[in-house]
């Protein structure tokens, strides 16, 4: 299991929001910091979302 920093920011506006989740994989983490953060609704709406690897969960092989 890796931790992911999730990163949410609108194009055209100043909100911006993030959130570390546990998952395996990239998508996963999407989704879950997706069900996480209240994003803000906006006309035309833009998301930028970044992801990083920040560490690894368990025992490594």
């Amino acid at each position: 299991m890796n931790v992911f920093k999730v990163t949410f920011s609108h194009a055209w506006n100043h909100w911006k929001d993030f959130t570390f989740v546990t998952c395996c994989s990239k998508a996963d983490a999407i989704q879950k910091a997706m069900s996480e953060i209240d994003i803000p609704e906006v006309m035309n709406e833009k998301l930028i979302i970044t992801v990083s690897v920040e560490g690894h969960l368990g025992k490594r092989k």
